[in-house]
């Protein structure tokens, strides 16, 4: 993802116009779907058995998604800049949003998606019933 450099260079933060919200809207919509280009990748390259954890793959995952999040927030930050001078970027909303579930699943470690795998695959599990029934219990 090239778009916050890019974003650099064509956009310098004190000459933010009409035309600078089309194109960092254009760069939001380049971001979103480079984001979904991973998730297509991860959805291709994922085992057949669903309980299989192959680390090396989710590994290289991970990263992809890291540096998407880091150069998504980088650009989401120009786009806020933009967004005060000229007013709302058409798909920022959506970015912010992507960007807030990208990281929310990387704060799930792979140590724990291998964890939880495994205690799946092992009967370790806990059903949505007797999830509700405790939640009854403490509501009471």
């Amino acid at each position: 993802m090239v778009t916050s450099s890019l974003f650099q260079i064509v956009l310098p933060p004190t000459q933010a116009s009409e035309r600078s919200a089309r194109i960092a809207a254009q760069l939001v919509r380049s971001a979103i779907t480079d984001l979904e280009q991973i998730r297509q990748l991860g959805e291709s390259l994922a085992p057949e058995d669903p309980l299989s954890f192959d680390r090396p793959t989710a590994s290289l995952l991970r990263g992809m998604y890291e540096a998407w999040a880091s150069e998504a927030k980088l650009l989401l930050e120009r786009v806020r800049q933009i967004e005060q001078i000229t007013g709302p970027v058409a798909g920022s909303d959506s970015l912010r949003d992507a960007i807030g579930r990208t990281f929310a699943r990387l704060s799930v470690s792979l140590d724990d998606v291998e964890e939880s795998l495994r205690d799946i695959s092992e009967g370790r599990t806990v059903s949505a019933e007797e999830i509700r029934r405790e939640l009854r219990l403490r509501v009471q």
